[in-house]
């Protein structure tokens, strides 16, 4: 009542603000046409190869079409041919032997269609003769096509995110630069013969329908091909069109997108955009920060009123990358207009703006027939990409010159000792100022495109400084190694951050040229006005209820995760469980520390998400969760999930929780520096003791998170955390055995014998190189995959190094840990809530909510599930999901008992002194079992469990008896 007298008194003078409004000035952004030498640019390696064949810029005139039906699978490759398409899997190679007469330089053009799967893109390799010619032709990227044409449903003046559903129709598309850094497509020699074209798979099978060698159509400048369109076509001269760029409406008849990361977002800033509220939910804009990886576009499908040439401007706004310009390629109709739309520059602006392309104070116009046009915008690099692949090459350069100078003087240098750098290191001096010479080029280049040095020039100069500096004298490196290793990280973080190309879209308007457009930005008045708003709402609108209130019949589920994933939950809640089930759900933020103290006072919730194992044992120990063992349906839940992570949620006899989200320890390696020195990564703990000892001779350091790792190597000995059995299994722990205190001899050794480093910045330390092998949990994969371009393809995982067994095999269990969902046992409405669990728990419903959560949180936030279906179907590599698999068999769920909190504090007691004060690691274990017998004995009794007093007991009074 209060929100709604609150936004009555506001209406009134809303109307005469809005008025105010009327004419207000637009900001205008005229953009700016590349340079013929960023046009040119070419990835140095490809530029390598043109020179080496002797290419002048001339084709072949000749196009030879390749009989797609006449290949060759190889290497474990799953292929067939049906309905005119070759059918690649996602392991193997797949070759073509096809007869060329005229020797020449030839674009390769494909013709596929996506299999229906996950989100990822497709990825190949090109070998032309079992040939990698230059680097790109192991990087070849072929997208997938979203429609995200539906229509937005609304719930209580909120607007639902609508599913965008893949199309599977064939695309046509010239083998180019997946990471746009060059426009042209790849140019090809091939001389007179027959020559094996070689795909070689990377990710996701493909149907093949077409391959064809012929010259790519001529794109011409824009004076040539403005003075060749108006010989047929007329200026249009009629009223300004405006399309939205989120939403199909009379004009914009369909949107496409290349990948589910591209999401409709809210702009609650600016009131012109449209549609708009100050405080509910209107999915008015599209893109942004999920619009921004090189090679990911979006297509909208609109209708022209005539065939003419037309102006067009964009309303958007590119305010999160200050000191960069996002570049967007423009195609009209699938065909680049002019060579001058490759990369139209979208300049960093506070706010919404009209972007319109031209140069020169000249504005573009382009084609359009009558009816319906295609208009796509690309991301892709333009000016920045001769920086970007300089900075790249000097990070590796660099790191190479760092990892030389560790394996002298090791990570913490002796200033007294003279290393003799210069002699152990040929040509060490000449390579920093090589690269001093390349990063002042680099700083140079970034002054011309963006007018001014700001903090994407200060990261390269700081790293231009130093290699300047040492490159006069080289021997002061001993003093400033440190520096220098955060220096090539920080350029590592720029390549990241400079090849992200944000923009975000609310319209794009076609007009007349001169004609006004409408206001990107509304009058100070409104703005204030709908600030206003925007702040009392918040006194009255409760944030962290995802829904419209009190519902009768409603459900109550909380979750302690953040505000995006409860979004995603709430779209997947409206689109998907509650018009099947007709169960109405409150979700609502609340931390995890919350639940249980609003459960005993009577407000808690009937199904809680996201809750660590051990609150859900914590929970069943005091009766506050339901047996989920008991309800129907179960049994069809369990075999989604590997056995053994029921024991991270059960307690005597039930089952309390379902896993949502499970992770664990794998063995991350650097592919380049094993393969330098003659190393395999190890698959035994033996073969990892010699690996240190050979890294550790050339400074390296191997990296274990030794408290972490402890549980896993207990249970590869033989051995097990607690005592017992049943209703008894932990009465007291199980660390006291031989394999048990084996397992710890043998970790603490690692840091005694082999002096490991306790503790570690392993990501940053693993992308340098000085770490090039560790122990970490799964999930570092993507924060590698993102925030460490420069190594790409450098690098792997493998399951866990084990123990050899006495009967042969290798045993490499890696203890699991779990995320999981409950019931409060206090609920009244446990008939909708387990309906609720059972959808949830679904994969379908996983499987959407996994890759939602990636499409609006970037790769970084690859969901980490449980249900071994889902994991299948994220986009994996092939090669790194069999390795995920492979350690996913031999994972053990981590056991919760009462009392259980004390086994990793003990462990990480006896670790400490062993390792800082270097105790016996057998008797330092011991000593700290008696805490958790002691803790474990106290929580059994609280609990009214039995007890080793109890059973001692009754065994006594058996005997007097």
């Amino acid at each position: 009542m209060k929100r709604t007298m609150l936004c009555a008194a506001l209406a009134l003078p809303a109307f005469a603000l809005l008025l105010s409004a009327a004419g207000a000035g637009s900001v205008n952004a005229l953009t700016a046409a590349g340079t013929q030498e960023r046009q040119g640019y070419l990835e140095e390696s490809y530029r390598a190869y043109l020179e080496s064949a002797g290419y002048a810029g001339k084709m072949a005139s000749s196009a030879i079409e390749v009989d797609v039906a006449s290949f060759t699978a190889s290497d474990g490759m799953e292929a067939s041919y049906r309905d005119g398409a070759a059918i690649a899997g996602e392991n193997g190679s797949i070759t073509w032997s096809v007869p060329v007469r005229e020797a020449g330089f030839y674009h390769i053009a494909l013709t596929y269609a996506p299999v229906a799967g996950t989100n990822a893109k497709i990825e190949r390799k090109l070998r032309i003769d079992g040939k990698s010619l230059f680097a790109g032709m192991d990087q070849l990227v072929f997208h997938r096509v979203w429609d995200s044409s539906a229509a937005i449903a609304q719930k209580d003046g909120n607007e639902i995110r609508p599913n965008a559903i893949e199309k599977t129709e064939p695309m046509t598309v010239y083998l180019n630069d997946s990471r746009k850094r060059g426009l042209e497509p790849y140019a090809f020699y091939l001389s007179a013969g027959t020559h094996d074209l070689i795909f070689e798979s990377v990710k996701e099978p493909i149907e093949i329908r077409g391959i064809t060698l012929q010259a790519a159509p001529e794109i011409k400048p824009y004076a040539d091909a403005l003075a060749q369109w108006q010989s047929k076509l007329k200026v249009y001269d009629g009223a300004s069109l405006v399309y939205q760029a989120e939403r199909t409406d009379g004009r914009t008849v369909g949107i496409e997108k290349s990948s589910v990361d591209i999401m409709l977002a809210t702009d609650y800033a600016n009131p012109s955009t449209v549609p708009y509220h100050p405080y509910k939910i209107k999915l008015n804009t599209i893109g942004g920060t999920s619009w921004r990886t090189p090679g990911d576009f979006i297509s909208w499908r609109i209708e022209a009123p005539e065939e003419g040439l037309y102006r067009i401007s964009f309303r958007g706004a590119q305010n999160t990358n200050r000191g960069v310009m996002s570049y967007r390629q423009l195609k009209v109709n699938g065909e680049v207009p002019f060579r001058e739309a490759e990369a139209i520059p979208f300049a960093f602006h506070s706010g919404f703006v009209h972007y319109v392309p031209g140069s020169g104070g000249e504005e573009y116009l382009i084609p359009l027939k009558q009816g319906e046009n295609t208009i796509s915008l690309e991301v892709v690099l333009g000016d920045f990409a001769m920086p970007l692949s300089e900075v790249e090459k000097s990070v590796l350069a660099l790191s190479g010159l760092y990892r030389k100078t560790v394996q002298i003087t090791g990570l913490v240098p002796d200033r007294y000792i003279d290393y003799e750098i210069t002699k152990k290191i040929p040509g060490y001096a000449q390579t920093l100022q090589e690269e001093s010479e390349r990063l002042q080029a680099v700083v140079r280049e970034l002054v011309r495109i963006t007018g001014e040095k700001g903090e994407k020039t200060a990261m390269i100069e700081k790293m231009q400084v130093q290699a300047e500096r040492l490159s006069q004298n080289p021997e002061a490196v001993i003093t400033e190694l440190a520096t220098m290793e955060n220096n090539i990280s920080s350029m590592g973080t720029w390549i990241s951050s400079i090849s992200e190309m944000p923009l975000q879209l609310d319209s794009f308007t076609l007009s007349a040229p001169d004609a006004p457009l409408p206001a990107a930005k509304p009058n100070p008045f409104v703005r204030a006005y709908y600030g206003a708003v925007r702040f009392f709402s918040t006194f009255f609108v409760d944030e962290t209820t995802l829904s419209s209130g009190e519902q009768d019949g409603a459900i109550k589920v909380w979750i302690a995760a953040g505000r995006d994933q409860a979004q995603v939950i709430k779209t997947l809640i409206d689109q998907s469980f509650t018009p099947r089930s007709n169960i109405p759900v409150e979700l609502q933020l609340i931390p995890e520390e919350v639940i249980l103290p609003a459960t005993l006072a009577g407000n808690g919730p009937d199904v809680a998400l996201a809750i660590p194992q051990a609150t859900v044992v914590n929970f069943a120990m005091r009766s506050a969760l339901a047996d989920l063992s008991k309800l129907d349906g179960f049994d069809g839940i369990r075999g989604r999930f590997n056995e053994s992570l029921w024991r991270t949620v059960s307690y005597r006899d039930g089952v309390y929780g379902i896993p949502e989200q499970s992770t664990f320890l794998m063995m991350f390696y650097r592919k380049d520096i094993l393969d330098q020195l003659g190393l395999q990564p190890p698959g035994t703990w033996a073969e990892a003791e010699h690996v240190i000892s050979v890294l550790h001779a050339s400074n390296y350091d191997f990296y274990i998170s030794g408290q972490e790792l402890y549980p896993s190597l207990v249970y590869q000995s033989g051995g097990d955390l607690y005592q017992g059995s049943g209703s008894d299994y932990g009465i007291r722990s199980g660390l006291a055995s031989d394999e048990a205190m084996s397992a710890f001899n043998q970790l603490t050794r690692f840091f005694t014998s082999y002096r490991l480093p306790v503790t570690a910045d392993f990501p940053n330390r693993f992308r340098t190189g000085s770490m090039p092998v560790g122990i970490a949990p799964y999930v570092t994969y993507n924060q590698l995959e993102v925030f460490a371009p420069e190594i790409r393809g450098l690098w792997s995982f493998a399951p866990l190094p084990g123990v050899e067994q006495a009967g042969g095999g290798v045993n490499r269990t890696a203890l699991a840990t779990t995320i999981d969902s409950v019931m409060m046992e206090a609920s009244d409405k446990k008939e909708a809530a387990w309906e609720f669990m059972k959808w949830w728990a679904e994969t379908e419903t996983q499987a959407q909510y996994a890759n939602a959560l990636e499409s609006v949180m970037g790769s970084a936030a690859r969901y980490p599930t449980a249900n071994v279906d889902v994991l299948k179907r994220l986009p994996w590599a092939a090669k790194d999901a069999e390795q995920l698999m492979r350690q996913l068999e031999d994972t053990v769920g981590f056991p919760e008992v009462p009392g259980g909190y004390m086994t990793p504090r003990a462990i990480d007691y006896a670790f400490r002194s062993v390792v800082t004060s270097g105790r016996n690691p057998r008797e330092a274990l011991y000593m700290n079992l008696k805490q958790i017998d002691r803790e474990l004995e106290k929580k059994r009794k609280e609990f009214k469990l039995s007890s080793r007093e109890g059973i001692a007991g009754h065994a006594a009074a058996g005997i007097h008896r």
